[in-house]
C-alpha cells in the first residue's frame, strides 16, 4: 500500500517513511482491534471508523494539500470498486439460479424446499 500510495503521490522520503510507520502503526492496531471485538462487527466498523480518521488527520498532517487531495480521491475510486466486486460476488455465490444451484443445472438432489426445483412445482 505504501508503494502505491509513494508512487501515485511522489512521496519524498521523508514523507515515505512517516506513511510508513503510521500505516504499520494502524496495522498492528486493526489486528488487535479484530482479536478484541471478534464476531461484535458494529464495534469493529465503529472503531475502524475512527481509526480511519484519526489516519486521515495524521496523514493531512504529513502530505501538501495536492497530495492529500489526490489520496482522498483515489480511496475513493478504490472503496467504489471494492463495492462493486463485492456487490458483483454476491449476485454469483449462493443464490437460486447459480451454477451450484441443482435445480438450475438438471442435477438431481435431496430437495429440502429449495424453491427452485421440479419436486417442488
Amino acid at each position: 500500500m505504501v508503494e502505491q500510495i509513494k508512487t501515485e503521490l511522489k512521496l519524498d522520503e521523508k514523507q515515505e517513511k512517516q506513511v510508513k510507520e503510521l500505516f504499520t502503526e494502524n496495522f498492528k492496531k486493526r489486528g488487535e482491534l479484530m482479536k478484541k471485538y471478534q464476531g461484535q462487527r458494529d464495534s469493529v466498523m465503529f472503531y475502524n471508523k475512527k481509526m480511519e480518521d484519526q489516519q486521515n488527520l495524521s496523514l493531512k498532517k504529513i502530505l501538501t494539500e495536492e497530495q492529500y487531495k489526490i489520496y482522498q480521491t483515489n480511496l475513493e475510486k478504490r472503496r467504489q470498486e471494492m463495492e462493486k466486486r463485492r456487490k458483483e460476488g454476491m449476485n454469483h455465490r449462493g443464490q437460486r439460479g447459480g451454477q451450484d444451484n441443482p435445480a438450475v443445472n438438471g442435477k438431481k438432489h435431496d430437495c429440502k424446499g429449495c424453491g427452485g426445483c421440479e419436486e417442488n412445482n
